[in-house]
């Protein structure tokens, strides 16, 4: 889903997960969850202002690091992705519990207007659908594939 608002587009996704607030939240906050699911390496200051580095495949140039905004477990986590950016874009995470399980809403905005917006755009929203697929499974089932840099489409 696309939104757009006075601070540029936004990507944003809901699903559900069958698991509770604590463990999504920490799927989303230990280096060893999210090297599972997610990245092949990570590194978390967990606290406002605290650095976070992922890396997908630091010789292909597939990394990123920011800061993280808001720590408020196990209801929501915001950070910036500054190194691929054109400009730094936050993520955040809002958990909430729903019967037997997680309502997941993730919101990546301050997305821009132009050409390298627009590639950074529809990269990133292939990129969620995909690593959410792989949270999902990594959650309900104990496992998913590989961490990595995710192909890019044709």
């Amino acid at each position: 889903m696309e939104k757009t608002n006075s601070d540029g587009r936004s990507i944003e996704k809901e699903l559900f997960i069958k698991a509770t607030p604590q463990r999504v939240f920490q799927a989303l906050t230990e280096q060893a969850e999210l090297e599972r699911w997610f990245l092949v390496k990570a590194e978390l200051d967990l606290r406002p202002g605290g650095a976070i580095s992922f890396e997908w495949d630091r010789a292909r140039g597939v990394y990123n690091f920011g800061k993280i905004l808001v720590l408020d477990p196990p209801h929501r986590l915001s950070y910036t992705w500054e190194a691929m950016e054109p400009s730094p874009t936050p993520v955040t995470f809002e958990l909430t519990a729903e019967n037997d399980g997680t309502r997941l809403h993730l919101i990546h905005s301050g997305i821009g207007e132009g050409k390298e917006w627009d590639h950074y755009y529809t990269l990133r929203n292939n990129g969620w659908n995909i690593h959410l697929e792989h949270l999902v499974a990594w959650l309900e089932t104990g496992t998913c594939p590989s961490p990595g840099p995710i192909e890019r489409p044709s």
